[in-house]
């Protein structure tokens, strides 16, 4: 009796705290394994248009209702109907805790916050409704895992290449192959200008334009600045210069918004969008290229400055300059070249119907002045550096990673373009399928 009164350690029972049964006095020793973070597949970010939205949406009514049963139930059935339905998961989370199944709240939680790090995991630290689970001990070790996952994180980001797809961005890190949203917009991303590890992407919903930050060094996207067209946007040191006419202002990362001079334009490349949403990127001058430029930025040769070798494409072939992009390691230059000024020399075929084929994307050896053509293209062409021997092509049936020699080239499903704008040959009719690739010869 003496000893069960004076509570010996080995008299002290466990208590159970959200889910995980703990010793007395040893809520340090929980842990939550790692998880990869974002999504393997793009598609995978669709659980809008899949079968587990319809028992969402009766979720979303009994939030609103303040029905947190309801809520349980709904969102049970979306996952059910949908493993990989992170909005449904991160409901369920909240509706959990609501109601106080504390012990449920962290395999929604985890799911979320591991398949959308950027929404969902810090979010979690800072909800209000969170606050009790998060001072259990399996809440503390939630708040560790999403500490720990930060660097992993933004180590993803800083690596990854920046796709559209479905008038979205996304992070796709091509070293873990996983996908990372970067924005939420409905669908309304038009272009986008990436300088280092900052962006800005520009939104349109009929005529109305906006404009937000990325800042892929802390992983945060602040919320699009409603403004007008058209628009010229030029990285600064804080933030982004932006233009519109004879109005300028400076877009912070922090998604502030304030009055600048239009006459203190940045140096470096500018994203133009027409007032019809048409993007084109002016990049010229390009570092150790020097050419005879015309008015649309096209030349019939290059100089590359480090060792004097003069490139050219067959004539009547043009080089788009605006296009010109050196290896991380300056050992190759990729640009894309306008193939023909009457764009009915070449054919190819896409989704069985023949095109004349009017751009190509080809890589020149710094070195040497060896050209190697990649691929080719009828509606136009972008083209990026993933790494010092592959490249990532916006085309005609999207984005595939090319490997620079022998290889096969890799197709990423459903994406759209990357965040530089498709050049399209000037001697065709503007491509009205999709605003955003605009043509690079556009005023």
């Amino acid at each position: 009796m003496a000893l069960a009164a004076c509570g010996s350690p080995s008299s002290v029972p466990p208590r159970r705290d959200a889910g995980a049964i703990v010793p007395a006095g040893s809520a340090a020793a929980i842990d939550l394994p790692a998880r990869p973070l974002g999504l393997g597949q793009l598609a995978e970010f669709g659980w809008h248009a899949r079968s587990g939205q319809p028992a969402f949406h009766a979720a979303q009514a009994a939030e609103q209702a303040g029905d947190w049963p309801a809520v349980v139930h709904a969102c049970t059935e979306a996952l059910a109907a949908d493993p990989k339905h992170l909005d449904a998961a991160w409901l369920l989370a909240i509706a959990y805790a609501k109601t106080g199944a504390l012990d449920h709240v962290t395999e929604p939680l985890v799911l979320a916050g591991a398949g959308d790090y950027g929404k969902w995991a810090v979010a979690s630290l800072v909800h209000p409704a969170l606050s009790e689970y998060l001072a259990t001990p399996i809440g503390a070790a939630w708040r560790r895992r999403v500490d720990a996952d930060r660097a992993g994180y933004l180590a993803a980001l800083a690596r990854s290449i920046v796709i559209r797809a479905a008038g979205e961005l996304y992070a796709y890190d091509v070293a873990q192959q996983r996908w990372f949203r970067l924005t939420r917009t409905n669908g309304h991303v038009i272009a986008a200008l990436r300088a280092g590890n900052r962006l800005a992407y520009v939104t349109q919903a009929r005529t109305r334009f906006g404009i937000g930050a990325i800042d892929l060094d802390d992983g945060h996207t602040t919320h699009a600045v409603p403004t007008n067209g058209p628009l010229g946007i030029v990285a600064a040191p804080q933030g982004f210069w932006v233009s519109r006419g004879p109005i300028a202002h400076m877009l912070a990362l922090d998604g502030t918004w304030t009055t600048a001079q239009a006459a203190q334009r940045p140096s470096g490349p500018a994203l133009m969008i027409s007032a019809g949403g048409t993007a084109r990127l002016a990049k010229l001058p390009i570092t150790s290229i020097t050419a005879d430029w015309d008015e649309e930025s096209l030349a019939s040769a290059i100089r590359i400055g480090t060792t004097n070798h003069v490139v050219s494409v067959a004539s009547p072939g043009l080089i788009a300059g605006n296009t010109l992009a050196w290896s991380p390691d300056r050992s190759n230059i990729a640009f894309v070249a306008q193939l023909a000024d009457q764009c009915v020399t070449h054919a190819t075929t896409v989704q069985g119907r023949t095109s004349p084929a009017t751009v190509a994307v080809v890589v020149a050896d710094a070195a040497t002045g060896t050209l190697h053509e990649l691929t080719r293209g009828t509606s136009g062409l972008a083209v990026e550096w993933v790494n010092d021997r592959e490249l990532a092509v916006a085309g005609d049936t999207g984005v595939e990673l090319v490997p620079l020699g022998s290889g096969a080239p890799t197709a990423l499903p459903g994406t759209t373009g990357l965040v530089t704008p498709m050049f399209t040959a000037r001697c065709t009719p503007p491509v009205s399928a999709d605003l955003a690739e605009g043509s690079d010869d556009e005023e």
